[in-house]
């Protein structure tokens, strides 16, 4: 009995987490490994229906982007998540859900999570911990209470540079030979939370918008995993080092500029190679640490 009871106690404590997507290819990476973390029992998902506001139905939110970014654009955000799920789910990678299937694993699926239903399905899960990953919606300061550890953003840029929606797609416009990855608290202001772990990489200049975005939501989720110890211990990251930038989401303009210095938002090879249960050709590019402190313990 003392033996069961010892072997009881020493066994670790796991994290009861939320992962809030947007699902696709992006969040399929990061559910899956953080599915295969010891430290942490995913305890529900909320996927994100929203299109550009709270506000719009499907239509009128893909209206209003079409607009604002293009058809092309459209096109690239819609075969990064809904062609993306199908092809997730026919390649073995396996797709975010977007209903309760799994039993232990409920399904919240929302335009605005900070909603009374949204309040009530965080607080009913009673999490130690949400992380956010490819969640194109802003917490609010009551849900951001909700869980007891705090909540976390895989931001595919290296902040406080690069803030907002597809930093991925700035980086390569503007042709930066490094790209890299945050994972941070999240707080109220718009990614300006502490810095838990943050990494640069180098990426193939051949990359498309959607190869690189994978790559880093895919190293993003590795840095989380391995942060989970020092984080249930009680870190709590380290401060941006300044305000940054920010940029909203690309115009007609700039999607014209990509193009015509030879970016690509999607090339067909990348959706091929999910097909045959590969990821995107970039995913073997080299990860470098980004100075000396490219994880926090404070």
């Amino acid at each position: 009995m003392n033996e069961l009871s010892a072997a009881s106690s020493a066994a670790p404590v796991r994290l009861r987490t939320v992962v809030c997507t947007c699902g696709g290819l992006y969040g399929a990476l990061v559910l899956r490994r953080l599915r295969a973390c010891a430290e942490l029992e995913i305890c529900a998902v909320v996927r994100s229906t929203r299109v550009l506001d709270a506000r719009f139905c499907f239509l009128r939110g893909a209206i209003a982007q079409i607009r604002r970014s293009g058809i092309g654009y459209a096109l690239y955000l819609w075969c990064a998540t809904t062609l993306s799920d199908w092809l997730c789910a026919l390649g073995g990678i396996g797709a975010v859900p977007m209903r309760t299937v799994t039993p232990g694993l409920p399904v919240l699926t929302t335009r605005n999570i900070n909603d009374a239903e949204g309040l009530r399905f965080l607080a009913a899960c009673a999490p130690d911990l949400l992380v956010s990953a490819f969640f194109n919606q802003r917490l609010h300061p009551t849900a951001l209470a909700l869980p007891t550890r705090g909540c976390l953003n895989i931001h595919p840029s290296l902040l406080p540079e690069a803030k907002g929606v597809d930093p991925v797609f700035q980086a390569l416009l503007h042709d930066l030979p490094q790209i890299g990855v945050t994972v941070h608290f999240m707080s109220a202001g718009f990614d300006e939370g502490r810095i838990v772990a943050q990494r640069s990489i180098e990426r193939r200049t051949d990359s498309s918008v959607f190869a690189t975005t994978a790559l880093l939501f895919r190293e993003g989720a590795e840095f989380l995993a391995a942060a989970i110890d020092s984080i249930a211990r009680g870190a709590t990251g380290t401060p941006q080092s300044g305000a940054g930038s920010y940029q909203s989401w690309p115009t007609r303009q700039e999607v014209r500029i990509l193009r015509a210095r030879g970016g690509a938002l999607l090339r067909f090879s990348d959706l091929a190679r999910l097909v045959a249960k590969q990821l995107p050709r970039g995913s073997e590019a080299r990860v470098e640490p980004l100075g000396k402190a490219t994880t926090s313990t404070s």
